[in-house]
């Protein structure tokens, strides 16, 4: 299963992507996050303690959280803001962490936590007209550093608010046969 989750507040990004995977035959699972109501991580450490891979915080991540842990693709797309993520897809990030091993470790000279389920695919998509160099930039290290905690493979994609179809049908063949 491929699981978009998208912040569709800005434009109709996620439906979109939607509508171009289902020419597979790979089952796609769409969420809008800014129709979600999820909280705050209040980075309790129970999810990696007492609660070991639940999050006690009763809100719809908890609707999320099974589809994530059994997706062999995850996809977030976002307008990138300030070089990051919206609030709506920041919040979804910060609260997988219920799903991570609770150990840290250091690999390759990094503290990681990895994902308890191996062999995920993680992509970015970002979307944003006139970016400049250092939002891109930023937007391409906050998810390479997203994927070497998770100890998952993926990719970053930014595209204007356009939506080339032809960029568009590359990030899905990219994510359909990875």
């Amino acid at each position: 299963m491929i699981l978009i989750i998208s912040d569709d507040n800005r434009g109709n990004w996620g439906p979109t992507l939607e509508e171009a995977m289902h020419l597979s035959e790979t089952e796609i699972v769409r969420f809008s996050a800014d129709a979600l109501q999820i909280k705050p991580c209040a980075a309790c450490n129970s999810c990696s303690g007492k609660t070991f891979g639940r999050c006690i915080i009763q809100d719809d991540m908890q609707l999320l959280l099974p589809k994530i842990a059994v997706c062999r693709s995850l996809v977030l797309v976002s307008p990138v803001v300030f070089g990051s993520v919206s609030h709506h897809i920041k919040k979804v990030m910060d609260r997988m962490a219920a799903l991570g091993d609770p150990r840290y470790r250091v690999k390759d000279g990094e503290i990681v936590k990895g994902m308890s389920r191996v062999g995920m695919n993680y992509y970015m998509v970002g979307i944003g007209d006139n970016l400049n160099e250092a939002e891109c930039s930023a937007f391409l290290h906050l998810h390479q550093e997203n994927r070497k905690i998770m100890s998952v493979k993926g990719q970053t994609f930014i595209l204007d608010s356009r939506l080339n179809r032809v960029s568009l049908n590359n990030i899905v063949q990219e994510i359909i046969h990875e």
